[in-house]
């Protein structure tokens, strides 16, 4: 058994995400099913998440403040240093684009509270406000799209005559605030001693998303029926890159769709939204708009809107409410009694499941202490290298493969064995470092061809980072003419 495992380690890796999402999207699909069987459930479910998301959007705005100003708050907020130039502040999200549909999940809580009657129109005015504010601190242009898109749903479906009504006058003057401190951000900040923030900025300049989209196209034309493999866009690209302009290298295509494509083939793409896109139909669009059935709908659309330029639902805390809400949504179209589930049943499964996440978070603490060892080992700390050794049995096989693919240094006359392995595990890992070791293995060891095609490749996926590597391969080919041959076949140091 052991020895299967450590034979298809990547293969396993590949296969254990998605196996256990398979086993927890349908458990929480029911959840939300379970907990909105009458419609006093569906409110408290939809009010409880919008508690949580308001006052998350709150305290992230406050960090993002504390971000701006330069404070160093210890763990309680992740640190950004002020350099002098206005920073993306990311709250403790650590991605400012993740934090925007978040605030953006906050801003639709505000009004189905404010609806629901459970906070004033002074409270509502001043959390969306706020809300609005840290929205445009992150300069995300998902933003752009999502509010006027939640303006215009929220005024043309709000009906229910029962509940409060935001006026019309509300949502024109809020996306006018909006855009107003969207365009006027740089000169807001330029009183504050900062540079940058202008939507010039993000709008002009080389388009990643672009090249990874068409990365992904590519990839799926040539995967057409069955696609590269679940999680696989990552190698696929390090495999094409060279083929492409610059873009930047990702494990993800950021557009859900041509993920799906490059990873699972065109068929069972088309069949995955297809069935998805008439579920949504039937669901949300043809049902009466009461305002539960409406925030959930609000974050769902938030949710697409994201997934079309990044991947938002491979984070369990996007993934897990948005389907959460789509079981509730299909309880409220098509409502059922529900099954019994014996206690007998739930118990051995519960603690299962804990057992499980103990186990897990153990063994990721390995993983964590290896990657420690690594850098304290790097500074002439002495180690234990031990704990660098991948155990008999581990869930991220894959992280003990890069330990080891960071012990092996680029020398003459390397086994094929070994050069197979370098090869076999750079493209899961096509960091800028690991490109430039195959490339210096391939150059040492008589295949200089393969070593131009490998610093194509780190060019166009790190092309901010290229410079420094063009100038050690000058230094290098000065001293030793296989490097030489090789860096006179080069992109230029200032390459796009």
């Amino acid at each position: 058994m052991f020895q299967f495992i450590l034979e298809h380690s990547q293969a396993l890796e590949d296969l254990f995400i998605p196996c256990l999402y398979l086993l927890l999207l349908p458990f929480a699909y029911s959840v939300g099913a379970s907990l909105s069987t009458e419609p006093e459930q569906q409110e408290k479910l939809c009010l409880a998440f919008a508690y949580a998301y308001v006052l998350g959007g709150a305290i992230s705005v406050a960090m993002q403040i504390a971000q701006i100003s330069g404070l160093h708050l210890g763990s309680l907020v992740m640190f950004i240093p002020n350099v002098g130039s206005f920073p993306r502040p990311y709250a403790n999200v650590a991605q400012p684009n993740q934090l925007a549909l978040m605030l953006c999940f906050a801003l639709a809580s505000t009004w189905f509270l404010y609806r629901k009657i459970k906070i004033t129109k002074t409270v509502a005015i001043v959390a969306a406000v706020t809300l609005i504010v840290g929205l445009v601190f992150t300069q995300s242009r998902i933003g752009w799209i999502i509010l006027p898109v939640f303006c215009f749903y929220i005024w043309k479906t709000q009906t229910d005559v029962n509940e409060r009504r935001a006026p019309a006058a509300f949502f024109i003057l809020l996306l006018m605030a909006y855009f107003l401190m969207v365009f006027g951000l740089s000169h807001i900040i330029g009183h504050f001693g900062f540079s940058g923030g202008s939507v010039a900025e993000h709008v002009g300049g080389r388009s990643e998303r672009m090249g990874l989209w068409a990365q992904a196209w590519s990839i799926a034309a040539h995967h057409l029926w069955f696609g590269a493999g679940w999680g696989a866009f990552g190698p696929a690209q390090v495999q094409i890159a060279a083929d492409f302009p610059s873009s930047t290298y990702a494990e993800h295509a950021h557009n859900i769709v041509l993920n799906f494509a490059a990873e699972l083939g065109w068929p069972l793409t088309v069949l995955i939204f297809t069935g998805l896109g008439c579920w949504f139909y039937r669901a949300c669009m043809q049902p009466v708009k009461t305002s539960t059935r409406q925030f959930a709908i609000l974050c769902l659309i938030a949710v697409f809107v994201h997934s079309l330029v990044e991947f938002p639902l491979w984070y369990g805390y996007v993934l897990f409410p948005t389907v959460i809400f789509m079981g509730m949504l299909h309880q409220m179209r098509w409502s059922g009694g529900g099954v019994m589930i014996r206690k007998a049943l739930i118990i051995p499964v519960v603690v299962f499941g804990l057992f499980l996440m103990g186990a897990i978070t153990w063994d990721y603490q390995r993983v964590v202490t290896g990657f420690n060892v690594l850098r304290w080992e790097q500074s002439g700390t002495k180690v234990d290298v031990r704990l660098l050794e991948q155990p008999e049995f581990t869930f991220f096989p894959q992280f003990f493969a890069y330990f080891k693919l960071m012990k092996i240094e680029p020398t003459e006359g390397m086994s094929k064995e070994t050069i197979a392995y370098v090869e076999h595990w750079t493209p899961r890992f096509g960091f800028v470092h690991i490109l430039n070791k195959m490339a210096e293995i391939y150059v040492l060891n008589g295949a200089p061809e393969k070593a131009e095609r490998m610093m194509q490749t780190l060019q166009r996926l790190h092309p901010y980072l290229y410079s420094d590597y063009f100038d050690y391969w000058k230094a290098k080919g000065n001293i030793d003419a296989r490097y030489r041959a090789v860096f006179v076949n080069m992109p230029r140091r200032d390459a796009p």
